[in-house]
């Protein structure tokens, strides 16, 4: 529950700094199967930031989940926009 609950707080304070995000958001994606063959997916957010100073690169996790569906282009699209819609930046996509 500890974890879940910093993951949660996480969360919040990351979508509130990717809505501050200068310009479009980009994003990148990476499947892989543990050792013992359980497939994973880990999503990046990629943004720009000046926060009152020089611009920023800003780089963090947004999602490292289980990822047990067929490893179609189908498959991955679905969840690929079900993961931006609960970071709640779609109207900011630039490129996954």
């Amino acid at each position: 529950e500890l974890i879940l609950e910093a993951w949660r707080h996480y969360f919040r304070i990351l979508k509130q700094d990717l809505v501050k995000a200068l310009g479009q958001i980009s994003f990148t994606t990476d499947i892989w199967s543990a050792e013992n063959l359980h497939p994973y997916l880990a999503t990046t957010a990629h943004w720009i930031t000046n926060n009152n100073g020089p611009l920023k690169m800003r780089a963090s996790l947004i999602t490292f989940q289980y990822f047990p569906s067929a490893h179609t282009g189908d498959a991955l699209a679905k969840l690929t926009l079900e993961i931006l819609d609960r970071a709640e930046v779609m109207s900011k996509v630039c490129i996954v």
